[in-house]
């Protein structure tokens, strides 16, 4: 066997630079990729629970957060929402609306109407650069139930709702 030249190992410490540099790109790539797509897939289903527990108060008539119910309502999807919606414009992504069952146009929060509780348009910006990707991802979530008949007056609604 012939001894290897000093040319020739510095040419393969080249090599060993390139081939490391092959290898590490696509797999910081897939890392980023893994990890935005299960910080979206937690978001979602974060706001889906928050929402559906903001229903939940909702049918009930509670108004103990809030001057007014759909302000007490946006107060428990916060409270349920992991911290993600305290920032004010994250705020303004949750929306209360009530509903006629019979043509679905806006209405009050009578029993028997719909209720619909919902996180709209929350944008969620991923840690790494991707090109050729549609970004920032926006996420939304949605919840409907039937008001109950509530046995006392009716908890005043803020001007904002149905809006």
């Amino acid at each position: 066997m012939k001894p290897i030249s000093k040319i020739r190992k510095a040419r393969q410490k080249g090599a060993e630079l390139v081939e490391a540099s092959l290898v590490a790109v696509p797999l910081f790539a897939m890392t980023f990729l893994l990890v935005d797509l299960s910080m979206v897939i937690y978001l979602r289903s974060t706001f889906q629970q928050a929402v559906r527990e903001g229903v939940r108060y909702a049918i009930t008539g509670q108004n103990t957060v809030g001057p007014c119910q759909d302000d007490s309502i946006k107060s428990i999807v916060k409270t349920n929402a992991g911290g993600w919606l305290n920032s004010t414009a994250a705020g303004n992504t949750i929306h209360v609306r009530f509903l006629s069952p019979v043509n679905g146009a806006a209405t009050d929060n009578n029993s028997g109407n719909i209720v619909e509780v919902s996180v709209e348009s929350y944008v969620y910006g991923p840690l790494a650069p991707y090109q050729r990707v549609n970004l920032p991802v926006q996420l939304t979530a949605r919840a409907y139930e039937v008001m109950e008949k509530l046995p006392s007056a009716l908890p005043c609604l803020s001007a904002s709702v149905n809006q």
